[in-house]
């Protein structure tokens, strides 16, 4: 038995979980549209929403259809990404795909066809009917609705996925992919994988895994040189994990590696987080210093002369405090850093990330470094992250515990743990 039915959400994800929870998971999904609804009070913006028809029990196989439209014209369809268009006047409709629109016209309908002027007159108020320069109109109409679904064909293309595909569209949507790059990425998926690789399942999501990972760019991670020494400073605002990721570095390099290596912190605003990294530097065994003004700065790395890595631990700035900004800059400066790495928490939403790289362009940061990832809903944050802010990855911690849950950075990685290929705790 077919069951038919459409939903309509706020958002994909929303119409999604929709269908899932009223047909389950062998639902068909037939259509997707975006609409737009205006509002009652006309100053405020329009709704978007999206419409999912879904299906249980239907056949959805592709076959060609020519429908009859009047006096021997027909459109040819396929369908697939389906648009329906009503033709003015008397009620007809057409169901025409995107991608294959065609008017089959006879040679010889029996009807001369004015142009111009006559067909105006032939149908102003008042005037008898003139069949001839009705179906003349008729004709006009459905060339005009081809054209006009031609030039949406292009200008939409990005709404278009391909049914083959949609099922690896909604697993970027389920891992919190935003939708604007879960169908760009779709899109490049179509358009250079051949018929065959879009056919197998498989063989799709091995493409989609390699296409994601080339979005991801990785730095190499802090790398010590013995007798040289390396300033490394960890910057962000309050809250984003940098006392702990620096007491997990730290834990590595002098325990794992051996490096022989310090910690600075100018964390003077939290005592609390200046007392957790103490306790961290006496459980190691390394020399600590604190530091207040940029004058204290360069006096404590002169005092630290001899070690080969120097971690610098500072305090959260708030990216809308421009003179807590300054005073961080000027500090840097005065450290003369080899590396900044710009902490950043997947928890916060892509647009408090985007504007907290911004604010910290000061900084000069030459990595990131992505914290919580445990705590995230969906990596795909990460996603839009990258492809919008020209700094590569150097490492990403996955909880709390010193100093284990810390990584360096990989594409490979990072690209399977978007999609949910590859467990955090791996």
């Amino acid at each position: 038995m077919t069951d038919v039915r459409t939903f309509r959400a706020d958002n994909m994800q929303a119409a999604l979980d929709l269908v899932r929870e009223e047909m389950g998971g062998e639902a068909v999904i037939l259509h997707t549209r975006q609409t737009t609804k205006r509002r009652i009070l006309p100053w405020r913006k329009p709704a978007e929403t999206v419409e999912i028809t879904a299906g249980l029990g239907v056949d959805v196989q592709h076959r060609a259809t020519k429908t009859t439209v009047g006096n021997g014209v027909s459109a040819t369809y396929q369908p697939q990404s389906i648009t329906e268009a009503k033709l003015p006047g008397d009620g007809v409709s057409l169901e025409i795909s995107r991608s294959s629109r065609e008017i089959d016209r006879p040679l010889n309908d029996g009807f001369e066809r004015p142009a111009g002027r006559a067909v105006t007159r032939a149908l102003q108020p008042g005037t008898n009917p003139d069949p001839t320069a009705q179906f003349a109109e008729k004709l006009e109409s459905i060339q005009k609705m081809l054209n006009e679904l031609g030039r949406s064909s292009t200008l939409r293309k990005a709404d278009e996925i391909p049914g083959e595909l949609f099922s690896l569209y909604t697993e970027l949507i389920d891992a919190d992919v935003e939708d604007d790059v879960a169908r760009n990425l779709i899109g490049q998926l179509k358009e250079h994988a051949s018929p065959k690789q879009l056919a197998d399942v498989k063989a799709g999501r091995n493409l989609l895994t390699a296409l994601v990972e080339s979005e991801i760019r990785c730095s190499d991670p802090i790398t010590p040189t013995p007798g040289k020494q390396k300033v490394v400073a960890l910057v962000g605002t309050t809250g984003v994990g940098k006392t702990t990721t620096i007491a997990k570095l730290a834990a590595n390099f002098r325990l794992r590696d051996g490096i022989k290596m310090g910690l600075v912190t100018v964390d003077t605003y939290r005592i609390a987080a200046v007392e957790q990294l103490r306790t961290y530097a006496e459980i190691i065994d390394l020399p600590m210093k604190v530091v207040t003004s940029p004058p204290e700065m360069r006096r404590a790395l002169d005092e630290l002369a001899g070690l080969d890595l120097i971690l610098i631990d500072t305090a959260g700035r708030s990216p809308r405090d421009e003179l807590q900004i300054q005073e961080l800059k000027s500090l840097l400066a005065e450290a003369n850093v080899d590396e900044v790495h710009l902490v950043l928490s997947l928890t916060s939403s892509v647009r408090s990330l985007l504007a907290t790289v911004e604010q910290f362009g000061v900084a000069n940061a030459t990595s990131l470094i992505l914290t919580k990832l445990d705590e995230a809903a969906g990596l795909g944050s990460l996603l839009s992250l990258v492809q919008r802010v020209d700094l590569p990855i150097s490492y990403v911690t996955t909880g709390q515990d010193v100093p284990d849950d810390i990584e360096p950075a990989r594409a490979s990685r990072l690209a399977r743990l978007v999609l949910g290929q590859d467990s955090l705790f791996d």
